[in-house]
C-alpha cells in the first residue's frame, strides 16, 4: 500500500474511532458510520470537509440529533477537522434510501462504511 494512501486510511479508522468512543460516552449505539462526499469519491481538496452518516440503531428527535452531532463537531474542531454529521437510525436509512434527491440515497450510494 502506498504510504500516503496508508496515511489516509488510518486517519479516517481514527475519526472513526473518535466517533464510536464520543458516542458510547454519551448512550448512542451506532449501527454503521460511512464517510460520503467528495472525502469518499477522492476528488476532494484540502479545503474539503468530511461528510458522515451515523447510522444509529435507536430513532433520535431532531433536538438530539443536533446535541449529539454537537459533541461530535465540537472533537473534530479540536483538530481543525471541517465536518458535516448526519445522524439517522436504521429504520429511517430504510425509508430515506430509495428516495430521489435524498442526502441518505447518496451516502449510500457512493459512500464509504469505515
Amino acid at each position: 500500500m502506498h504510504a500516503t494512501n496508508f496515511r489516509k486510511k488510518t486517519f479516517i479508522v481514527g475519526i472513526k474511532d473518535d466517533i464510536l468512543k464520543c458516542l458510547n460516552e454519551v448512550g448512542v449505539s451506532v449501527k454503521k458510520v460511512i464517510l460520503f462526499g467528495s472525502r469518499a469519491r477522492g476528488d476532494y481538496t484540502k479545503h474539503s470537509d468530511y461528510d458522515f452518516l451515523i447510522i444509529t440503531e435507536k430513532r433520535y428527535t431532531f433536538k438530539e440529533k443536533i446535541e449529539i452531532s454537537g459533541k461530535i463537531r465540537k472533537l473534530f474542531v479540536r483538530f481543525h477537522i471541517p465536518s458535516d454529521i448526519i445522524i439517522k437510525s436504521d429504520d429511517e436509512v430504510e425509508y430515506l434510501k430509495d428516495k430521489i434527491g435524498s442526502v441518505i440515497r447518496l451516502a449510500l450510494k457512493e459512500g464509504i462504511t469505515i
